[in-house]
């Protein structure tokens, strides 16, 4: 890979996040020949805890994202995920700094910024490519910029006290009326987060798969379901309140019993920026602390 000489930095600004270590890592930047822009928000909150200007240059607009090599989000996998639907239609690599409360998706820590970066600015990387859920429906409730998700898609219930009844067709085939609380269908990448809560599978990332994991559903026979993502889902939800709630990795909107929703992978995915001794599998371990026995201490 070629080395890095633009980078955007996103994030939200959290109480895990360790001022010194990023003042230093501003500090490596400074005396590097690289451009730096940096997310309005997080701009403004670095500025108010070091009580100094960065000096970089700030951006706004998704469309300023454009014209960097490389972006990187520090926060937890929320923040990941924001930044993902910022950059990922302009191809813009991502690499996840953790300053989070798990962080699948943010395996770089704080303490090693500058190696990461160093390594950026050498051309020492990998990309990895996670597949997108891209959703259309006739009525307009998400921008073209914005209609996909990394890790989920939910339909679920708009009040507490109801069931949805959802009906789900795979290329026009009818497969299943699900009755329960909602329905959870994930990526690969999503497979660790909200489906797995409901007793989902873990699938490796690169795996070219939806995950269909019902949400207590009122049926003990069924269970969660691989599909392949070469086709088209369509998600059609009834209930009494006639209204139903969808999210696309946690942005939800009302829509109305009856709709119609089709998903399919998306047209791009987005670039993952893997460094050297990255490890899905010891992501997991640590993560989901896996080959732990407290009898051995």
């Amino acid at each position: 890979m070629g080395g890095v000489r633009r980078i955007a930095i996103l994030g939200r600004w959290t109480r895990r996040i360790r001022l010194e270590a990023l003042e230093g890592w501003r500090s490596f930047l400074m005396g590097r020949e690289v451009e730096v822009w940096v997310e309005e928000p997080f701009e403004l909150a670095w500025q108010e805890a070091a009580g100094t200007s960065l000096g970089w240059l700030v951006f706004r607009q998704g469309e300023e994202v454009a014209q960097v090599d490389a972006a990187i989000v520090i926060g937890g996998d929320g923040a990941f995920l924001d930044a993902a639907r910022i950059v990922a239609p302009y191809e813009v690599p991502l690499l996840g700094v953790h300053a989070g409360r798990l962080g699948f998706l943010t395996p770089v820590p704080q303490e090693a910024l500058i190696p990461a970066t160093e390594a950026l600015l050498l051309g020492r990387y990998t990309i990895g490519m996670r597949s997108l859920i891209a959703v259309a429906s006739e009525e307009f409730f998400w921008s073209p910029q914005e209609n996909f998700a990394l890790n989920e898609v939910t339909f679920s219930k708009a009040i507490t006290s109801e069931m949805v009844l959802i009906e789900v067709y795979l290329n026009g085939e009818w497969m299943n009326t699900y009755w329960a609380d909602g329905l959870i269908v994930a990526t690969p990448t999503g497979s660790t987060a909200y489906s797995l809560a409901c007793g989902g599978p873990i699938v490796t990332p690169t795996c070219e798969v939806f995950i269909l994991t019902p949400m207590a559903p009122h049926a003990l026979t069924v269970r969660p379901l691989v599909i392949p993502n070469d086709g088209v889902l369509t998600v059609v939800c009834r209930a009494r309140s006639e209204q139903i709630l969808v999210a696309l990795d946690g942005r939800y909107v009302l829509a109305p019993q009856g709709t119609a929703f089709a998903l399919r992978k998306a047209d791009f995915p987005l670039r993952i920026i893997q460094l050297s001794g990255y490890s899905y599998f010891q992501t997991l371990r640590d993560r989901l602390v896996w080959g732990l026995d407290r009898r051995e201490y």
